[in-house]
């Protein structure tokens, strides 16, 4: 069971996160990263509390999820932003090892927060925020021809 929530937190996370340059018009260093910039997170969050329809015992525990989603996109355009030179192969490599270590700890916060704020969804929420999670980046999927993925009541893909 404790393999399933990892898996679900690292689903939701990159639901929140995952996109492409190309679904975006094209972001320089975030093409092909597999990461979006903190504009696209923010855009994908909106979207996800539009469809949640939050009530007000739910702010809390939703700006504490927001919060930690936009912060870990930030630091890590700051982190790429400091990417050195591929030529530099020792930088090179121990930023790959920062990164990594980055993108662990901010799982971990990620899915702390996921979890405060599922607990505080009703189940049709939950369902709605599953739905999200599925659907692993929405546009991205259109992008690239994969029919299917968005799920049809979600507004940020047109849905009910």
């Amino acid at each position: 069971m404790r393999v399933t929530m990892k898996l679900a937190a690292l689903a939701v996370v990159g639901a929140l996160a995952a996109t492409t340059a190309l679904a975006h018009g094209g972001h320089g260093r975030w093409e092909g990263r597999g990461a979006a910039p903190p504009a696209a997170v923010g855009e994908r969050l909106e979207a996800l509390e539009a469809a949640l329809k939050l009530q007000p015992a739910q702010a809390a525990s939703w700006a504490a999820f927001e919060s930690t989603l936009v912060a870990n996109a930030q630091e890590r355009a700051r982190l790429r932003q400091a990417m050195p030179d591929r030529a530099d192969r020792e930088a090179l490599a121990d930023f790959r090892v920062a990164m990594m270590k980055f993108n662990a700890r901010a799982a971990e916060q990620a899915n702390d927060a996921r979890r405060a704020l599922v607990a505080t969804l009703t189940p049709e929420q939950r369902a709605t925020f599953e739905r999200f999670a599925q659907a692993r980046g929405g546009p991205r999927q259109h992008h690239f021809g994969t029919p299917g993925h968005a799920p049809r009541d979600c507004p940020s893909w047109g849905g009910a």
